[in-house]
């Protein structure tokens, strides 16, 4: 089985094992730094935790975060922050005690994405007020 193989059998498990709720949460968390950090910023999935401590939530497992940001990815969410010389992602130190200053990739949201959002005033307002209503995100996986 090659690396990416892996990596990808390794996300699967993680995903599928992981509480409903906490995907729940962190799904949330993801869309919540989408729409805070526009296209011209970036990000990295301490941000996602930090969303999280607001809600306070804890991941019983913070690898639970790869499968689903890949998935924000193939949902035209986010995007990697891609190094125009050498063509991989680029990455930052963690801030994060628990990390120890480990590397993590860089993220940006989509223009696409973004602006969609921002697009629809009643948004902005629940965004502000902090009253966000659930509705799930077929993009996420849930179930619309």
């Amino acid at each position: 089985m090659s690396g990416q193989q892996e990596r990808d059998r390794g996300m699967a498990i993680v995903e599928t094992y992981a509480k409903s709720s906490q995907k729940f949460s962190a799904n949330r968390a993801i869309k919540k730094c989408v729409i805070k950090n526009g296209p011209w910023e970036t990000w990295t999935t301490d941000e996602v935790h930090i969303e999280l401590k607001k809600m306070g939530v804890k991941l019983d497992n913070a690898r639970l975060l790869g499968p689903l940001m890949k998935r924000a990815q193939k949902a035209g969410m986010i995007e990697p922050v891609v190094c125009g010389s050498c063509n991989r992602q680029e990455t930052r130190l963690s801030k994060r005690k628990e990390r120890h200053a480990g590397p993590q990739y860089l993220w940006r949201s989509t223009p696409e994405y973004y602006h969609q959002y921002w697009e629809h005033d009643e948004n902005v307002d629940a965004f502000y007020t902090e009253e966000w209503p659930y509705v799930p995100d077929p993009e996420l996986g849930g179930e619309g």
